[in-house]
C-alpha cells in the first residue's frame, strides 16, 4: 500500500534504527566525517555572509542538522545553513537595522542583529511546521523551474558581489543597496583596495583550484583554509597596517555573540512584524523548495520513498529550535547532501555523526579558528557561487519556451536591480500569471460523429459526404462542440465568445451538443455562461445538450441548479466503458428535440442585442474561432 506523502510520524526513524548494524554505523561515521569537514568552513563562511558571529553558523550546522536528520524521511539528505536563505537573512537584518536602529554602535548592532535573526527564524520554523501539518507541502511543486534557476543564479551573483568587499578589503556601505548600486560602489572605490587582503584572497582561490586537481579523498575546502591560515600566521600578515590603518581581518576580531551552546527564547518587537513577515515567508518557501528538490533528487537515485510532509516537519522543527540558539535558518544543502550520498551513507545517522563531529571540532579548535582570515572564507564562497549555478538547467530554460526564458531573465534582473526578496516574489507571480494565461484559454473545436468508424472527427478534416451533417453543408441542424481545458472564472470570457460565435454562425442549427469530457475545474462563472447560452438558444426555439461530462462536472451542475434548468434528459454523462455512447445518445436526443419542434415553432428574427449576455469584455482571439 502506497504511503501518504504528507504523512508525519516517527516510522522513518524507527526503520533506520532497526536497520542499524556495526557495518552500517561504521560507513555512516566515515560519511559523517567527510560531511563535517566540508560543513565547518561553510558554517563559518555563511556566518560572515549574514553579518553574524561564527557561532550562528556552527550552531545551525550542529543542532539544525541533527534535529532534521532524526525527524526527516530521507536517509541521505543533509539540512543546515545554505546560500540563498543566508543571503535573504542578511538583507532582512540590514533592512530592519537601517529602518529602526540607525544609530547603534558595533557591539549593540551585533546583539540586535542576533535578536532579529532569532525572531525571523522562529517565524520561518512555525511557517514550515504549519505547512507540514496542513499538508501544504506540495505547493512547492507549483513553482516553475525557471523561477528557481533564475533566483539561484541571482543569489549566486549577489553572494559574489558581497564577497568582493571582503576579498578586496573595501568597507561596504551601511545602507541596504541593490546589487547594481553595490557594483557601482565597488567600481568607484577601487582605490581603497587593501592589497594584503586581496593577495590572501587570491592565494586562497589558487590553493582551492590546485587542491581540487589532486582528487583527494577529503573535502579540499578544509585543507585550503588550514593551509592559508598557517601561511598568514607564520608571516603575521594581520599585523601589517596600511596608511588608512587597515589590516588583514581575522575571524577572532568579530564578536562571538555569547557563550557557546547557550539557549534562550527569541525576543522580538511586534512593530517589526510587518517587515519581518515578507522575508520570513520568502526564506521559509525557499527552504521548503530546496529541501524538497534535493530530497527528491536523492530519492530518484536511491529508490527511497520521500515523504514531503515529514521533510517539511523536520525542517520546521529544526528552524524552530535554531531560534532559541541564535543560529542561522536551515534548509537542504546540495553540496553536503551530495557528498553524504557519494560517501556511501546508509542511514540518517551519517548526518547525525556529522553534526556531532562539527560540535567536537568547534569546541576544541575554536582558539585556532579565530586566526582564519575573512578573505579566505570569502574565496571559499566565491568558488561556491560558481557551483550554485546549474548551467545545463540554465540553457534548458532559455531554449525551451519564451515563457520560461522570460521568467528566468526577469527573476535574475530583479535580483540585480531590486532586492532578493522582491525578486523571488516577482518570479513566482510572473510564473503564475503566465500559467493562468495558458490555463484560461479553453480549446473549443467542432466535431462530427462517424458512426461507421465509431469516432469523432474534426470538422475541418471531415470529408464531405453530402450528408446534412457535413461541414460544407449549408444546413447543420446538430453541431457537436468539444470543449477542453480549465473552465474556471478566468476562462469564461473566452469560452463565452467561442460559444457566441458558434450560436451566430448558422441560424439553421437547432441543437448544440457540448461535449465536456476533458473539462476541469468548472465553477460558478462557467455555470452562469452555460445558463446564458441555454436561455439564448431557448429564446429562438433552439436547444442545448451537455454530454460526455464526468461526475465532478455533474456535481457542479447539480449544486448550481443547472440540472433543472437544462433538463435531465439533456444531460448525458460519460460512459467510461463506451466513450462514444454518450455522443450517440446525445445525437438521438437531438433528433427527438428537432422532431418535437417541427410540430409547433413560432418563428422569430434574431436580434443582435439578444446576444449581449454572451458578449465578452475582450476582443476575439484568433485561435478560438470555431467557424467551419
Amino acid at each position: 500500500m502506497a504511503r501518504n506523502p504528507d504523512e508525519i510520524s516517527l516510522n522513518p526513524l524507527r526503520r533506520d534504527i532497526s536497520r542499524c548494524t556495526p557495518s552500517t554505523l561504521k560507513q555512516d561515521f566515515v560519511s559523517g566525517l567527510a560531511v563535517a569537514l566540508l560543513s565547518l568552513p561553510q558554517a563559518l563562511a555563511y556566518s560572515i555572509v549574514a553579518g553574524l558571529p561564527p557561532s550562528a553558523g556552527i550552531f545551525a550546522t550542529i543542532f539544525g542538522t541533527i534535529t532534521a536528520a532524526l525527524l526527516g524521511s530521507s536517509r541521505q539528505l543533509v539540512i543546515g545553513p545554505n546560500n540563498a536563505s543566508v543571503l535573504l537573512l542578511q538583507s532582512a537584518t540590514a533592512d530592519i537595522l537601517y529602518r529602526y536602529y540607525p544609530f547603534l554602535d558595533d557591539s549593540d548592532r551585533m546583539l540586535v542583529t542576533i535578536e532579529i535573526m532569532a525572531a525571523l527564524t522562529l517565524i520561518i520554523g512555525l511557517t514550515q511546521m504549519s505547512a507540514a501539518f496542513f499538508r501544504l507541502g506540495r505547493i512547492v511543486q507549483f513553482v516553475s523551474l525557471s523561477v528557481v534557476v533564475g533566483y539561484v543564479a541571482g543569489s549566486a551573483f549577489a553572494i559574489a558581489i558581497d564577497q568582493l568587499y571582503t576579498i578586496t578589503g573595501i568597507r561596504p556601505p551601511t545602507d541596504p543597496y541593490s546589487l547594481y548600486e553595490k557594483i557601482q560602489f565597488i567600481i568607484l572605490h577601487l582605490g581603497r583596495v587593501h592589497w594584503i587582503t586581496l593577495g590572501v584572497g587570491l592565494v586562497s582561490l589558487f590553493c582551492l583550484k590546485t587542491l581540487k586537481r589532486l582528487n583527494l579523498n577529503i573535502p579540499v575546502s578544509i585543507l585550503m583554509v588550514v593551509a592559508v591560515t598557517v601561511f598568514a600566521s607564520i608571516f603575521e600578515l594581520s599585523s601589517y597596517h596600511d596608511t588608512r590603518g587597515r589590516a588583514l581581518q581575522l575571524i577572532g576580531e568579530t564578536e562571538l555573540g555569547g557563550a557557546f551552546f547557550t539557549a534562550r527564547p527569541p525576543l522580538f518587537e511586534f512593530r517589526l512584524l510587518s517587515t519581518l513577515m515578507p522575508y520570513a515567508f520568502a526564506i521559509a518557501f525557499i527552504g521548503m523548495l530546496e529541501t524538497h528538490s534535493i530530497g527528491k533528487s536523492i530519492a530518484a537515485n536511491t529508490g527511497q520513498h520521500l515523504q514531503t510532509g515529514q521533510e517539511l516537519f523536520a525542517l520546521g522543527c529544526s528552524n524552530f529550535l535554531m531560534s532559541f540558539f541564535g543560529a542561522l535558518p536551515c534548509s537542504g544543502s546540495i553540496s553536503r547532501s551530495a557528498l553524504n550520498y557519494e560517501s556511501g551513507a546508509k542511514t540518517r545517522f551519517a548526518a547525525v555523526f556529522s553534526g556531532i563531529i562539527v560540535w567536537i571540532m568547534a569546541w576544541f579548535l575554536w582558539p585556532l579558528m579565530q586566526y582564519i582570515p575573512l578573505a579566505t572564507l570569502a574565496a571559499l564562497l566565491l568558488a561556491t557561487c560558481i557551483r550554485m549555478i546549474d548551467f545545463r538547467q540554465l540553457k534548458l530554460c532559455m531554449r525551451t519556451t519564451h515563457s520560461d526564458e522570460l521568467v528566468l531573465v526577469v527573476t535574475f534582473l530583479s535580483c540585480v536591480f531590486l532586492s532578493l526578496q522582491v525578486a523571488f516574489y516577482i518570479g513566482i507571480m510572473l510564473s503564475i500569471v503566465l500559467y493562468l494565461r495558458k490555463a484560461a484559454t479553453p480549446r473549443v473545436m467542432e466535431y462530427v460523429y462517424d458512426p461507421v468508424a465509431y469516432e469523432l472527427k474534426p470538422v475541418l478534416n471531415h470529408v464531405n459526404n453530402g450528408s446534412n451533417n457535413s461541414p460544407n453543408s449549408s444546413h447543420r441542424p446538430v453541431r457537436i462542440i468539444n470543449v477542453e481545458g480549465e473552465l474556471f472564472f478566468g476562462a469564461v470570457d473566452l469560452f463565452q465568445f467561442a460559444l457566441r460565435e458558434i450560436a451566430e454562425d448558422d441560424v439553421s442549427t437547432k441543437v448544440i451538443i457540448l461535449r465536456l469530457k476533458h473539462v476541469r475545474d468548472l465553477d460558478a462563472s462557467a455555470a452562469l455562461a452555460l445558463k446564458q447560452l441555454h436561455d439564448y438558444l431557448r429564446k429562438y426555439n433552439r436547444h442545448l445538450i451537455v454530454a460526455s461530462f464526468p461526475h465532478p462536472v455533474y456535481e457542479v451542475l447539480e449544486s448550481s441548479g443547472l440540472t433543472k434548468i437544462l433538463g435531465k434528459d439533456n444531460l448525458i454523462p460519460i460512459d467510461e466503458e463506451a466513450p462514444y455512447l454518450s455522443v450517440e445518445r446525445a445525437l438521438a436526443r437531438a433528433q427527438v428535440l428537432i422532431e418535437e419542434d417541427k410540430l409547433h415553432i413560432p418563428q422569430s428574427d434574431v436580434a443582435e442585442d439578444d446576444l449581449a449576455p454572451l458578449a465578452p469584455e475582450h476582443p476575439q482571439p484568433t485561435n478560438l474561432s470555431s467557424k467551419s
